[in-house]
């Protein structure tokens, strides 16, 4: 009887598409909204991570089981923080510790309308408090965290927590006098009077006249390149006298 009832219970889960799982009793549900027809054969869906706990909650772990969907993007609520971007396994952690019902995320996928079986499940693998980490300024395992402790990007890490002014970094971000990341032209503008610096260690002089010293410097080469050659043949037709 045992065996028959497993067997159930597995169809179940396998076969209904589009459905979230029975959750422990940590969560309220895992549930998805109707497929949104965007008009091109496919659809996008929503799916909700909801949690109700009497105990704090800080960290949510867990593995999608995706079929003839791909997750497009993920929304956080309040403090939390997705780790994992758009892997199937999934990882959020907050700030501070979450007791009662609340929504953690919104799952966004896409799929094909002509797909009949579809499945956008998830299941948790670890709910529990984890002390907070106050990352603030920081890198750790390849996530950057800003000035107020959260995830951000490196050129948002760059411009909080480096203190970069009239600096071009990696020939890819440039940082104005009140170290606000700007484009290369507005850098320009705004350091005209002052000297860029390329490498913090290596601060180029910003001859401050409005002259591109690249273009008077070629023809100059140039120049001295053909009287060089013109020398070079004059002695060697004195050398074959």
């Amino acid at each position: 009887m045992k065996k028959i009832l497993y067997v159930i219970m597995g169809l179940i889960l396998v076969l209904v598409p589009i459905k979230g799982l029975a959750l422990s009793a940590d969560f309220s549900g895992y549930y998805c909204d109707s497929k949104e027809d965007l008009g091109d054969g496919t659809f996008q869906m929503v799916c909700h991570i909801v949690v109700n706990s009497s105990e704090e909650v800080s960290n949510i772990t867990g593995t999608l089981i995706l079929k003839n969907v791909t997750l497009k993007s993920i929304r956080t609520y309040d403090d939390w923080t997705s780790n994992n971007g758009l892997a199937l396994n999934v990882s959020f952690t907050a700030r501070e510790g979450h007791v009662g019902t609340y929504t953690v995320a919104d799952l966004v996928y896409v799929g094909s309308l002509s797909d009949e079986e579809c499945e956008a499940s998830f299941m948790p693998d670890n709910i529990s408090y984890e002390e907070p980490q106050n990352y603030v300024c920081m890198i750790v395992d390849d996530v950057y965290y800003g000035e107020d402790g959260s995830v951000v990007s490196l050129e948002e890490y760059y411009e909080q927590c480096c203190n970069y002014t009239c600096t071009v970094i990696e020939d890819e971000y440039y940082f104005d006098s009140q170290g606000n990341s700007v484009t290369y032209e507005e850098m320009m503008e705004d350091c005209s009077e002052t000297d860029i610096t390329v490498d913090p260690n290596e601060p180029i002089e910003n001859p401050q006249t409005g002259i591109n010293y690249g273009y008077i410097m070629l023809p100059i080469g140039i120049i001295s390149i053909i009287v060089i050659i013109k020398v070079a043949k004059k002695n060697t037709k004195i050398y074959k006298i």
